[in-house]
């Protein structure tokens, strides 16, 4: 999507370039005095350094200190606007968006500011004159007609303000979202049957939007329509989706209550159009910066609407600004029902600065509140796994799943703990897991992947877990991770040629991976291609692997493949005392036991399952199929340094 409020695109490039400000709120105390700087110049270089720091309170006040210096630059003018904008210091940025507005820059953020100031302060004649249409795309039209229809409600105008609502043009997405502010409009001027058939209209073109529920059950329940609002968000909590403003809507109607209306007022109203769009926006990677400007506009115009203020700190965390995600979640009020939801979210960003014993503890403190807490316990599990706690993170997922209402199943929390099982090697109840969460989503493309390698990778159900990795590609095929899946299958059962054509693949759609450049390397070096080999190596190398695996990828750089993995193996070989000293022990045979695996022996006598391919090739003549041995088998092992 594309957006402005008349001319704002022209801006694109200007915000598109500034990280985004910490709140106005969270200020720093610093000021330009404490930095020396006496010159427009030096205050705009130290503002862009504030900038490139990140501390854009700062770069604020230095862009400030530099434009009272030299007011007449526009540029300077418009960057200081939009730091404050993004920052959320809307009453500062309003003088500066009469600067600009009055230099005839064409700025539409500065008509937006002005309208959404006329607006809030009730001068809904003052705001039509600013939200006025222009040529800046469907989104900018939009955005400016929902506005002005806002701004005509609130003279009095429902006539007028529908006429707008109603010829308003925009993309396949639009028409639900102009009939569902049709309703509201028609609500807030006491239209009763007006608003029904609108609200019927929006809920039945699209019952998924959680907005477009509220308003609709929340509009029933007030005039008579209790059982239909129930139902409404019965289907809602049935279609798999659960939200705690539904669930708490769901409780107060089923007491009795007679909830109020969605919006207060058109200030309301246009904060519940700017924050339908900014949410929108969030979730295109180009269009974050204009939605932090989006939803910092519809909080300046509803301070309360607390799931702008969950979107806004979704967005800081997509945008890694933690701390300023943090400040937001905490305005969310103790009473709210996304009170709980703000602290999970609070502890995966204090997770993300790297302070993980506060993040558990904030949530340990709502699992102790509420034991059957599955998304506290979910987000336990997950910042531990990410800890490399496998353990810990497992027994989360598992109180995760005890907790789930009866005959609720969840794909992800098998699948989460399925991870954490296998990297504890407790393959049995991993694959237990794993077979779970396909059974309740067969389809799931992260499951396929993960299982079907994890199989190959054990010498275990070869084609069974090939196909399943296959089924991952068809239904993921741009995804580079589960593409370079296929592709070290391939390569751990031989097939070197189709592996480098899948792993080429893989690298093209995810560069900056070491392990996939590394796997390519490998592929490369089995195929006789060494010179390409060794480049990829120094590249995985140079993009910063794991420090287990700079020591493999140093190793081979050093010796090659096949020297590196001999010495691999003769390092984890077994090894028995004797008289001539300590020397790798030579197992020349083993007998299959119940349960055995290529795997499982492979680790018994090597000390690595990886090297299960060893086995099977040196049993071609005596092993049937290599996921099924029969128990009482003697297996020939060759010795741990011998070629594969």
């Amino acid at each position: 999507m594309k957006r402005k409020a008349v001319a704002a695109l022209r801006l694109a490039g200007l915000l598109a370039a500034l990280p985004l400000a910490p709140l106005a709120a969270q200020a720093t105390a610093r000021t330009v005095d404490d930095y020396g700087v006496s010159t427009p110049t030096g205050a705009y270089l130290a503002g862009m350094s504030a900038m490139t720091a990140g501390d854009n309170q700062a770069a604020a006040a230095f862009f400030e200190a530099a434009l009272d210096q030299d007011p007449d630059n526009p540029a300077l003018l418009q960057q200081t606007f939009m730091l404050k904008l993004s920052a959320g210091d809307v009453e500062g940025a309003v003088p500066l968006a009469r600067q600009l507005v009055g230099l005839d820059t064409g700025d539409g953020f500065a008509e937006l500011v002005l309208g959404c100031q006329a607006l809030k302060a009730g001068d809904f004649a003052g705001a039509s004159r600013n939200f006025v249409d222009g040529n800046g795309g469907a989104l900018a039209n939009i955005t400016s007609g929902l506005l002005a229809a806002w701004a005509a409600e609130g003279r009095g105008e429902t006539d007028a303000a529908l006429k707008i609502v109603d010829t308003l043009q925009g993309p396949s997405w639009y028409g639900v979202f102009k009939t569902f502010h049709a309703a509201l409009i028609a609500e807030h001027a006491g239209r009763i049957d007006e608003a029904r058939r609108l609200f019927e209209k929006s809920y039945a073109a699209d019952p998924s939007p959680l907005r477009v529920v509220e308003a609709y059950v929340r509009f029933e329940a007030r005039h008579g329509g209790r059982d239909k609002a129930l139902k409404a968000l019965a289907d809602f909590r049935n279609s798999a989706v659960t939200h705690p403003t539904t669930s708490a809507l769901e409780a107060e109607i089923g007491r009795g209550g007679r909830p109020a209306a969605l919006l207060r007022d058109p200030a309301a109203g246009a904060a519940e159009a700017l924050y339908g769009l900014g949410s929108a926006l969030g979730t295109d990677s180009g269009g974050q910066q204009f939605a932090t400007v989006y939803l910092q506009l519809a909080l300046y115009l509803a301070p309360g609407n607390e799931l702008a203020l969950m979107a806004l700190g979704d967005l800081y965390q997509t945008l890694q600004r933690q701390e300023p995600a943090i400040a937001i979640f905490d305005r969310i009020p103790a009473g709210s029902p996304l009170r709980r939801s703000a602290d999970i979210q609070v502890a995966l960003s204090l997770d993300a600065l790297d302070r993980p014993q506060e993040a558990v503890a904030r949530l340990e403190t709502l699992t102790a509140a509420d034991p059957r807490d599955v998304e506290a316990w979910a987000a336990i599990g997950q910042i531990q796994r990410g800890r490399k706690a496998f353990a810990q993170s497992a027994e989360a997922y598992s109180k995760a799943i005890a907790a789930l209402p009866a005959g609720a199943r969840n794909w992800s929390l098998h699948y989460a703990r399925g991870i954490a099982y296998e990297r504890t090697k407790r393959w049995a109840e991993a694959e237990a897991d794993f077979l779970k969460a396909l059974s309740i989503q067969p389809e799931q493309p992260q499951v396929l992947n993960y299982l079907g390698y994890s199989w190959i990778d054990r010498g275990i159900n070869i084609e069974r877990g090939t196909a399943l990795i296959k089924k991952a590609v068809e239904l993921r095929p741009d995804d580079g991770y589960i593409v370079d899946s296929l592709g070290w299958a391939y390569y751990k059962t031989g097939h070197y040629d189709e592996a480098v054509a899948q792993l080429e693949r893989a690298v093209e759609l995810r560069s900056d991976d070491p392990t996939i450049n590394d796997h390519l390397g490998d592929a490369y070096w089995k195929t006789g291609r060494k010179l390409e080999a060794t480049f990829q190596w120094r590249h995985a190398r140079d993009l910063g692997p794991e420090p287990e695996d700079l020591t493999r990828i140093e190793a081979k750089l050093e010796k090659g493949l096949d020297r590196a993995e001999e010495t691999k193996v003769a390092a984890i070989a077994p090894t028995t005392s004797t008289d001539a000293g300590d020397k790798p022990a030579t197992v020349s045979e083993v007998t299959v036991g119940a349960g055995d695996t290529l795997w499982t022996i492979a680790e018994r006598v090597y000390g690595d399952g990886h090297l299960y391919r060893k086995l099977l090739e040196a049993n071609r003549a005596v092993i049937v199929d290599p996921n099924r041995l029969p128990a009482g088998l003697t297996l020939t092992v060759p010795p741990a340094g011998a070629q594969r």
